[in-house]
């Protein structure tokens, strides 16, 4: 795919109102998705990966060529505060001898995250791992970032509070230098927030889908943002 000059605009809200002026270290522990508006030129690419916060991350590749899809409709609940494989999510794909592969993966569910009589600002969060690696983004690579799935709202979310939530991660498995297949393990953890240290929120997931695609060849880049 060819790229002419283009712009990308992302721009997001808080997910919670602040009654005062919050510092950046505040709206990181207490807002796991911040709000802000950058600025992206597409063909300005850092060439060298470091160990620093990308400000965007690019995947290509060619056609899908395989796909999987785990569905499951009976209700789970958990208050680890701990990331734990979410049951039945937990599976593998295999590829091929000298080749490269873009794991696409999708994970939608029906779910309630509540926290009866506490008020404390606590979420329920989701991650998808690929070979042992939490796939991109990485929310939980740079701490303390994470990615909630659902939130209590402050202990305002009751056991009534069914929502369908969503998210998309992606990961490049290389094979290429290799003669031999590789599988590669592939779930869906989850784990809740507990900042009052009482009884930690009830995370409730149903009628989930996970699909997991592959496609030919893989090529990952970090672009920088312009403010």
């Amino acid at each position: 795919m060819k790229y002419t000059a283009a712009t990308l605009f992302i721009s997001t809200c808080l997910a919670t109102p602040l009654l005062h002026a919050a510092s950046v270290e505040e709206i990181r522990e207490y807002t796991p998705q911040p709000g802000l508006e950058y600025k992206s030129s597409l063909d300005d690419l850092v060439a060298n990966p470091t160990a620093e916060e990308p400000d965007v991350i690019r995947f290509t590749a060619r056609e899908h060529y395989y796909k999987q899809a785990l569905t499951s409709t009976k209700p789970r609940v958990t208050s680890s505060e701990k990331f734990v494989t979410l049951p039945g999510s937990k599976s593998r794909v295999v590829i091929p001898a000298g080749k490269n592969a873009l794991v696409n993966l999708a994970f939608t569910a029906e779910s309630r995250c509540n926290e009866p009589g506490s008020a404390a600002p606590d979420w329920c969060e989701v991650r998808i791992l690929v070979d042992g690696v939490e796939a991109s983004p990485q929310a939980s690579s740079f701490p303390p970032d994470t990615y909630a799935f659902d939130s209590t709202d402050g202990g305002t979310e009751s056991i009534s509070s069914w929502e369908s939530h969503a998210m998309d991660r992606h990961h490049c498995v290389f094979n290429s230098k290799s003669d031999t297949a590789k599988a590669v393990p592939v779930e869906v953890q989850w784990k809740v927030t507990n900042f009052d240290g009482g009884a930690a929120p009830q995370f409730w997931l149903d009628d989930w889908s996970f699909t997991i695609q592959l496609a030919d060849g893989c090529r990952q880049e970090r672009l920088k943002v312009e403010d």
